[in-house]
C-alpha cells in the first residue's frame, strides 16, 4: 500500500505520520523532541522523524512513500527570536517618482518582536533610462560591503513590470546571495508594503535554505526520491522552492496543517480549532466551512503575505506554573510561557508516585535571564518535576478516557499534595486553580476570535497532545460543545500528509484593466498550481474582489499529481447535506438549479424578478450568496441571456454608468467580475468566460445590489 508522510515541527515535539491517502488512516507514526539546540536547528528533528517513520513503513511491508509534506515553525520562530540575517534593500525607481521611491524603499530597522529587530541597509538605483546591469551590480556589491547577507529588491510599480527586479535577482544569484523581489510575494500596489514584506522574507532566507537542504537530503535517502512539499500558512502545500525562496509563506504552517487535518475528519461549518501543544496554543477559525485567513502581521507592520488568522497563547499542556509571594505564603500568578520541555523537566503526572515521595516545592529560572518564579518539585535525590495543566487535569480526573493527555492520577495528586501547603491550599484546590488559570488564557483567545469573526455558538475542536487537558475546561467556561478528531494528537502531521496544492495570487486592478487582470490572474494561478505539482484535471480556481484595496484575489487548488487523482483533505458531502446548508442560507424554498463536480447552485424566490441564491462547493462551504438574477444553461444560452439581461440592470449615476456585479461558474472556475465596473467591459469579460467554456454548463449570477 502506497503511503504519504506528513511531518510537523512543534515547539515541544516533531511528529511524523504515514497515512493511507485514500482513507486517511494513520499506519505509522514517530514523535521526537524538537531539536531547538542542534547545530542544524529544527531540521535535525525533522530528519530523525522521517527516518523513524520510513523504517516503520519498510518493517510493516508498506510503501512506497508517494509524497512527504512538512510544516514548520521556523519562519515564525526566526522572527520571534530575532534570528535573521542583515538584509540589503535594493530600491529601484524612475522619474517622476524618484524621491518617493527612495524614501519608501528605505525601511530602516523593522521590529520583529519585543527587543528583536531586523537590520536593513539600503541602496537606490535610478532606472529612468532603463535597466543598467552595471549600476545594479555595483549597488549589490555596496550592500555586501555594508554587511548584507541577503537581498530584497523592490521597484516602484514592479508588480506591473518586473523586468528590472528580475535582472537584479539574476545578478544576486550569480553573486551567491539569497534574494527575493517584491513582485514575487504580492501583486498589490504599495511600495513600502512590498518592501517591508520582501525584507522580512529575505531576513529568514539563509536559515530556510540551510533547513531545506537537510530535509531534502533526508527525504532522498529514506524514500528513494519521493516528492517533497512544504505546508504554507494559508493551508495549501507547495514545492520546496517556496521554502528556499519565500519562507515567509510558511508562517503559521503548523496551525494550518492542524486545521486541514481536522477538516479531513470533521464536517465543520463554523468552528474554532484549538491546538494545544506542550509549549503554546494556537487558535484558528473556520467560517462557512473554510479557514479564516488574514495578512501576516510583524509587530506594527502588516505584510502582503496571507496565512490563517492565528491567535497564539504562551500556555499549553506542558506550561509551568508561575508564582508570586503573598507574605509567607505563595500565590499562583500565571501559567507559562516557559514549558517543561524548555526547562528540561519531566511532567510530575508522567512519573511514578514513589519518585515524588518527600518532594519539596522549589522556584527556578528555566533559562538564563528568566525570573526565578517557576514552580517545580524537587525530590530528595535531586530529580525535578514540572507542575503543569496536564498534571492538574489528571489530578482532578478531568481528562477524557483514551486522551493523549491521560497520565498517572496517583502521581498527579501526590505532586499537588506536596506543593499545596506552600500556597495554603488543599491539593485539589491548587490543581483547580492552575487549570482554571491556563484555561482562562485560552478562553480569552477563543472569545476574541469568535467576536472578530462574528460566529454564533461555534463548535470547539481540540487537537494536539494537550487538548485533552485544556480544551474541556475551556469549552465549559464558554458554554460551547467540543470534540476532537481521530488522531487528534498528531492531526497537524495528518493535515500535512493529506494536503492540497494551493496557490493564491493578488493584483491591483485599476480602472480599465480589471477585466484583463481577472482573466490573467486565473490563468496565472492555474499555471502556478500545476507547476507546484497539482494534477491539471483537479485544479479549481475561485476569485473574489477586495474593494478596500481595489484588487482581485484568485485562489487555485488541486490534488498532488499522483496516480490516485483523488482530492485528499477535501471530502465531498452529499446532496442532502448541501440542500440543508442552502435552506439555512436562503430559506426553506431553496431548490437546486445547477450541480457539477465542483459547485451546487441553489435559488429561492424573493419577490419580483430577483431571487436569493447560494453557491456551495463540493465540501458544503459557501462560495457566495446574495440576491439577483441567476442564468443557467449552455455557454451559448447564457451568453445570449447576458446580452439581454445585463444592460437593463446597469445603474446610471449622473454621467456615469455602473455595471451590476457578475460572477461566472464554468467547470472548475468561479470567476468574480464584480470589480469590473464599466458596463461594456463587464459584459465582454462575462461573454469571454462563456466563449471559453468549451461545451461546459455555465451559470451566471447577476447581483441586484
Amino acid at each position: 500500500m502506497a503511503v504519504r508522510v506528513g511531518v510537523d515541527v512543534g515547539g515541544t515535539f516533531t511528529k511524523a505520520v504515514a497515512c493511507d491517502p485514500a482513507s486517511g488512516e494513520v499506519v505509522a507514526r514517530a514523535v521526537v523532541p524538537t531539536t531547538h539546540t542542534s547545530g542544524l536547528g529544527v531540521a535535525e528533528g525533522v530528519r530523525a522523524a522521517i527516518e523513524q517513520v520510513a523504517a516503520d513503513v519498510r518493517r510493516d511491508g508498506l510503501g512506497p512513500i508517494q509524497l512527504v509534506t512538512h510544516s514548520t515553525t521556523q519562519a515564525v520562530n526566526a522572527l520571534l527570536e530575532g534570528d535573521t540575517a542583515r538584509v540589503g534593500v535594493l530600491g529601484i525607481g524612475r522619474r517622476p517618482h524618484l524621491r518617493r521611491s527612495r524614501k519608501r524603499t528605505s525601511v530602516g530597522e523593522i521590529g520583529l518582536a519585543p527587543g528583536r529587530r531586523l537590520e536593513t541597509v539600503h541602496e537606490f538605483v535610478d532606472a529612468t533610462a532603463g535597466a543598467d546591469r552595471a549600476a545594479l551590480k555595483a549597488a549589490l556589491e555596496r550592500l555586501v560591503e555594508r554587511g548584507a547577507e541577503a537581498i530584497c529588491v523592490s521597484e516602484v510599480f514592479g508588480v506591473d513590470d518586473s523586468e528590472t527586479e528580475r535582472l537584479a535577482l539574476e545578478l544576486a544569484d550569480r553573486m551567491g546571495l539569497p534574494a527575493c523581489g517584491g513582485h514575487e510575494l504580492t501583486g498589490l500596489y504599495g511600495l513600502q508594503l512590498r518592501t517591508v514584506t520582501g525584507a522580512v522574507n529575505a531576513g529568514i532566507l539563509p536559515a530556510a535554505l540551510s533547513a531545506a537542504e537537510v530535509v531534502e537530503e533526508s527525504v532522498r535517502r529514506e524514500t528513494g526520491g519521493a516528492p517533497l512539499l512544504v505546508m504554507r500558512g494559508d493551508g495549501g502545500s507547495a514545492g520546496m522552492e517556496a521554502m528556499r525562496s519565500h519562507p515567509l509563506l510558511t508562517a503559521f504552517s503548523g496551525p494550518a496543517a492542524s486545521v486541514c487535518g481536522a477538516l479531513r475528519h470533521l464536517a465543520v461549518r463554523d468552528g474554532v480549532v484549538v491546538e494545544v501543544g506542550g509549549t503554546s496554543t494556537n487558535v484558528t477559525v473556520v467560517k462557512a466551512g473554510r479557514p479564516a485567513l488574514a495578512y501576516v502581521r510583524v509587530l506594527e507592520h502588516v505584510t502582503s503575505v496571507r496565512s490563517l488568522d492565528v491567535r497564539v497563547g504562551g500556555v499549553a499542556g506542558g506550561s509551568l506554573a508561575r508564582v508570586a509571594r503573598r507574605g509567607r505564603k505563595l500565590r499562583l500568578a500565571d501559567v507559562g510561557p516557559r514549558s517543561a520541555h524548555i526547562g528540561g523537566l519531566e511532567y510530575a503526572c508522567f512519573a511514578d508516585a514513589e519518585r515524588l515521595r518527600d518532594a519539596q516545592l522549589q522556584l527556578i529560572a528555566p533559562r538564563p535571564g528568566d525570573p526565578a518564579e517557576y514552580a517545580v518539585l524537587e525530590a530528595p535525590g535531586g530529580e525535578r518535576f514540572a507542575l503543569t495543566p496536564t498534571c492538574a487535569a489528571n489530578a482532578l480526573g478531568q481528562v477524557p478516557a483514551g486522551s493523549y493527555s491521560t497520565a498517572n492520577r496517583e502521581a498527579a495528586l501526590a505532586a499537588f499534595a506536596a506543593a499545596a501547603p506552600a500556597f495554603g491550599m488543599e491539593a485539589r484546590e491548587l490543581a483547580q486553580a492552575l487549570l482554571d488559570t491556563g484555561a482562562g488564557t485560552i478562553a480569552r483567545l477563543v472569545s476574541d476570535a469568535v467576536a472578530d469573526h462574528e460566529l454564533e455558538r461555534p463548535a470547539l475542536i481540540g487537537v494536539g497532545g494537550g487538548a485533552g487537558a485544556l480544551v474541556p475546561p475551556v469549552a465549559a467556561r464558554l458554554g460551547l460543545d467540543w470534540s476532537t478528531p481521530p488522531d487528534g494528537e498528531v492531526i497537524s502531521s495528518v493535515g500535512d500528509a493529506l494536503s492540497l496544492i494551493r496557490v493564491e495570487l493578488e493584483r491591483t486592478a485599476s480602472n480599465g484593466s480589471s477585466a484583463r487582470v481577472v482573466a490573467e490572474l486565473h490563468r496565472a494561478a492555474e499555471d502556478a498550481a500545476i507547476r507546484a505539482g497539482a494534477a491539471p484535471a483537479t485544479v479549481r480556481t475561485e476569485s473574489e474582489t477586495i474593494p478596500e484595496r481595489s484588487a482581485v484575489r484568485v485562489v487555485a487548488h488541486g490534488s498532488v499529481a499522483l496516480e490516485s487523482g483523488k482530492l485528499p483533505g477535501d471530502p465531498e458531502v452529499g446532496e442532502e447535506a448541501l440542500t440543508r446548508s442552502a435552506v439555512e442560507l436562503i430559506g426553506d424554498r431553496a431548490r437546486a438549479v445547477s450541480r457539477s463536480r465542483f459547485y451546487a447552485v441553489y435559488v429561492a424566490p424573493n419577490g419580483g424578478s430577483a431571487e436569493r441564491y447560494a453557491v456551495l462547493d463540493a465540501r458544503g462551504s459557501i462560495a457566495t450568496a446574495g440576491e439577483g438574477v441567476v442564468l443557467t444553461g449552455t455557454a451559448a444560452e447564457v451568453g445570449a441571456a447576458l446580452q439581454e439581461r445585463l444592460p437593463p440592470l446597469t445603474r446610471h449615476v449622473g454621467p456615469f454608468s455602473v455595471a451590476p456585479g457578475v460572477r461566472i461558474l464554468r467547470g472548475a472556475r468561479f470567476v468574480d467580475l464584480t470589480v469590473v465596473s464599466r458596463p461594456a467591459e463587464a459584459l465582454e469579460a462575462a461573454l469571454a468566460e462563456c466563449r471559453a467554456a468549451d461545451g461546459e454548463h455555465v451559470v451566471a449570477l447577476i447581483s441586484s445590489s
